[in-house]
């Protein structure tokens, strides 16, 4: 499982980095990855649909509803769906499973709903603020990390009070026969990508790289939430997706730097919004990422790969966190002031855009390794083997010590 989640996180910040230079390749500018934009459309789409006049929102109206298969930002939160779906179904692993209880069920709507609120309010979620963020040296992804871990903590607190001994899962699934899993699994890769000729290639390039981070996700199992646990609640720590996010991020980073060195143009403009938006929306993130449990990105793949707790997580982020921001947005653009706006590294240099990351990732590797006992004890016994070896007596005759 170790090397399996490394590499994934590796393989992670290869595609978003191809995901970039594909975009300048068919649209003349590369572009970071995000999810929240996306969903939060769909959610729009929704109550749209049940007649209330979202589009005449001023949020709605900044962020245009539109045909899913039409807009990149759209395509990929589906696509991420089917890439968690059929990886889970070629693996076969695929199984109905997680069905909460009432407190478990609340959990997901509560924690859903920040999740969404958060992310709006500071126009980006642990993909396009911390992910996406840091890799393009984005003054935002520190600023929008720093009231993240906070609200975290002050969500995982919440969850170990109202909700670990009393939200549980039920005891049962349903599993599908494992020899048609995977001939389902090959079809749903068949039927998703049968579909990227009839798109326009901008959404296609979107589509495509959803379904393999999705895929790249079950079969890791990575979550960003995790990762944040493990840097809030150290007795709880273990390491390993802190080192993945880290190894994520130092990919994706340095990919971006060697498309800014080779003179790809590149999009790195960060969320025009105020700081205080940012550090609010964090706030509010973190809370749901501490009762949820879960990140945006891995509720996304967990509820292709069956999660009925994930599923619940994901309607409530995307019908009505989401949904709720927009009705809200004309009161925070008015009480919050909209300067300074953040801005990215890269303005100043090249070398100076990637030293942010570069250092961050270094530090999450560094903890990681801290916080994860089999590291650390492997750690240890090579560098006692090199550095002390010589203060051991030697066995004679062939006796052991």
């Amino acid at each position: 499982m170790g090397a399996r989640i490394y590499v994934s996180a590796a393989l992670i910040g290869v595609v978003s980095v191809a995901l970039g230079y594909s975009m300048h390749l068919v649209a003349g500018r590369g572009t970071i990855w995000g999810i929240t934009t996306g969903e939060s459309k769909l959610g729009g789409l929704f109550w749209r649909a049940i007649g209330l006049p979202v589009d005449q929102l001023t949020y709605y109206r900044q962020f245009r509803l539109m045909n899913p298969l039409e807009d990149p930002t759209q395509a990929i939160v589906l696509s991420v769906l089917i890439g968690g779906l059929s990886a889970s179904m070629l693996t076969k692993s695929f199984a109905v499973r997680h069905f909460p209880n009432r407190w478990m069920a609340v959990q997901a709507v509560l924690g859903g709903f920040l999740l969404g609120y958060g992310a709006r309010l500071a126009f980006g979620c642990n993909i396009g603020n911390f992910l996406s963020g840091w890799a393009t040296g984005g003054v935002h992804a520190a600023v929008f990390t720093a009231t993240l871990l906070p609200g975290t903590w002050a969500g995982f607190r919440l969850t170990e009070a109202l909700f670990a001994t009393r939200a549980a899962p039920r005891r049962y699934s349903v599993t599908l026969p494992l020899r048609a899993q995977r001939w389902l699994g090959l079809g749903v890769v068949a039927s998703s990508l049968a579909l990227v000729p009839l798109m326009s290639p901008l959404v296609a390039v979107w589509w495509v790289a959803g379904i393999a981070f999705g895929a790249l996700g079950w079969v890791s199992s990575i979550c960003f939430a995790s990762c944040y646990r493990d840097m809030v609640a150290p007795r709880y720590a273990g390491g390993v997706m802190v080192k993945a996010v880290a190894i994520a991020l130092l990919t994706y980073s340095t990919g971006v730097l060697g498309l800014q060195l080779s003179g790809v143009p590149f999009a790195l403009t960060p969320p025009q919004v105020g700081v205080l938006h940012l550090l609010i929306g964090g706030l509010v993130f973190g809370l749901g990422i501490g009762i949820a449990g879960s990140c945006i990105f891995s509720t996304e793949w967990r509820t292709g790969g069956g999660s009925v707790y994930s599923a619940l997580v994901l309607l409530s982020t995307i019908v009505l966190g989401m949904p709720a921001l927009s009705f809200h947005y004309d009161w925070w653009l008015n009480v919050l002031p909209q300067e300074p706006k953040p801005f990215t590294l890269y303005s100043f240099s090249p070398l100076l855009g990637y030293l942010a990351p570069l250092s961050f990732s270094i530090a999450l590797m560094i903890y990681g390794i801290y916080a994860d006992p089999t590291t650390r004890y492997a750690l240890s016994s090579r560098l006692g083997a090199r550095f002390f070896s010589r203060n051991r007596p030697t066995p004679q005759n062939g006796a052991s010590i």
